[in-house]
């Protein structure tokens, strides 16, 4: 009789379960159904027959710009290619105002650049914001098969640091102004591009800069980022949610020299085993942070919604990239799934370690030691309180009276999108009318700070649209664009220009 009750309770759960992403299922279907009744503005036939032939004749052209644009090695964290990283905002800067754009100008905050400009034409029509930047990730030259500033073009890829993060992107948005500016002469909607040059050390600047510009922002109706992603050469993608981010440096130092292991050895605190007690005390034996209220703030996602995450993933990705990777086992907050815990929960790594003598061999007990802390924050979490509570660990678990120093920098709160936001309905609509098919929702577990710095300084929310591939080795060597992908983006940019036409717009002028 027992063992039958246990049969009838396993089969009501099953049963239940169904019903429940049955019911989610429908919900979602009914939720597309109104999304896609949403109406836009399309380009005539005449139009699209028009700009396809315009960028299959300046084709080679368009490709030519984006190389060149790769040949500047914008690194914004190495500060002897500052002049790189303001040469490549200076083309960016020629190439807006040669197509017709307005007050193209580089600005500059803390240092870094932003090129801004504007088409502002139409009284009655809405203002686009477009979000991009031309920074790029540092390079180990030795493991590339092509310098790495140097884009080449092999099998449909164009190679090169850069080539998909993000400044393809941003010669596809430009390449398409400037195809309907000659076809149309001028553009559907009025449009402000802000370009950064800092993103990949976080946009430092970026909070600043946006606090002393609120009239530039306060007449933008919608937002677009570039910075984004495809899901694949037949559907497209939108971000509806990013982490946070934060970055903090630990110098600790135990004397005023290096000293001698053999007369000071057994005596003498030694700062790289300092270092590695405190960031041993950092971490529980699964791989979860330890420190007291670091998942405190953190958003309770409701069964539906992780559901719908689950759904929204590839069932064998997990093991897939552990294979892919050669790790053994994930780390982590075990009552989480591996997707969960990349995508809205917090996480913490050591992204950087340095002390003593590296080079050869030295009988030395080191004074110092260095290690860089990168936090990824679900919704909910403060970077502000973040750092609060790793520095009060870090001086808490310090041994043997050794000082610490911090550095604090690149703090952004995770984004949220609101399905329900128009902005993001008019993106959605357009990648389902390009592709065909309703385009993928995701989380991602990466961050685009601006994300949240523009939505706080008084601009819209941005929605992500983009062609970047998962497999581009962005922040890796031998990074490449898709050549198919890069022809789609300008397309797509071209309709998504006309779609927001005629939109309720939150500034009217």
């Amino acid at each position: 009789m027992m063992k039958k009750s246990k049969i009838h309770l396993f089969y009501l759960i099953i049963v239940f379960t169904c019903y429940n992403q049955i019911c989610l299922s429908q919900i979602k279907q009914q939720a597309e159904t109104k999304s896609d009744s949403l109406t836009v503005t399309r380009p005539t036939d005449n139009q699209i027959i028009a700009y396809n032939n315009y960028f299959e004749q300046n084709y080679e052209r368009h490709i030519d710009e984006l190389i060149d644009l790769i040949s500047y090695p914008s690194l914004s964290m190495q500060a002897d290619h500052q002049n790189d990283l303001i040469e490549a905002a200076e083309f960016l800067k020629n190439k807006l105002i040669n197509i017709g754009l307005e007050k193209s100008q580089i600005n500059f905050s803390n240092g870094l650049p932003v090129v801004t400009s504007e088409y502002n034409q139409h009284i009655d029509q809405p203002t686009v914001l477009f979000y991009g930047h031309f920074d790029v990730q540092p390079v180990n030259r030795e493991q590339w098969q092509n310098d790495p500033f140097k884009a080449e073009i092999r099998d449909g890829r164009l190679y090169g640091r850069g080539a998909t993060d993000d400044k393809g992107p941003i010669i596809a948005l430009i390449t398409t102004l400037e195809a309907l500016m000659t076809i149309d002469g001028k553009l559907p909607v009025n449009i402000k591009i802000l370009l950064d040059g800092g993103e990949e050390i976080g946009s430092p600047h970026l909070p600043g800069w946006l606090a002393d510009h609120k009239d530039w922002l306060k007449d933008i109706d919608f937002g677009i980022n570039v910075d984004a992603a495809m899901y694949n050469d037949e559907q497209g993608l939108i971000w509806k949610g990013l982490r946070g981010a934060s970055d903090i440096e630990v110098t600790l130092t135990s004397a005023n020299t290096d000293l001698h292991s053999g007369i000071y050895g057994g005596v003498a605190p030694n700062a790289a085993v300092a270092a590695s007690k405190v960031i041993a005390s950092m971490y529980n034996d699964d791989g979860s942070v330890a420190i007291e209220g670091f998942y405190d703030d953190l958003k309770i996602f409701s069964d539906a919604e992780k559901i719908e995450i689950a759904a929204s993933v590839d069932k064998n990705q997990e093991a897939d990239e552990l294979k892919k990777f050669e790790i053994d086992q994930w780390i982590g907050e075990t009552e989480y799934t591996y997707t969960e815990r990349t995508w809205i929960r917090g996480s913490m790594d050591v992204t950087g370690f340095k002390s003593g003598y590296t080079d050869g061999k030295a009988s030395i007990i080191p004074h110092t030691a260095w290690f860089r802390i990168m936090t990824r924050l679900g919704p909910g979490q403060n970077p502000e309180k973040i750092n609060s509570l790793i520095k009060s660990h870090i001086e808490r678990n310090i041994p043997w009276g050794i000082q610490a120093g911090f550095k604090v920098s690149g703090m952004a709160e995770a984004t949220v999108l609101n399905e329900g936001d128009l902005g993001y309905k008019i993106g959605k609509k357009v990648l389902t009318d390009f592709f065909g098919i309703s385009p993928k929702i995701l989380y991602i577990g990466g961050t685009v700070p601006a994300l949240s710095f523009i939505p706080n300084a008084g601009g819209p929310d941005l929605v992500s649209i983009g062609f970047q591939r998962s497999d581009e080795n962005f922040h890796a060597d031998n990074e490449f664009m898709r050549i198919d992908s890069f022809k789609k983006g300008q397309r797509i940019y071209a309709q998504l220009l006309h779609a927001f036409v005629n939109q309720n717009r939150n500034h009217p002028k």
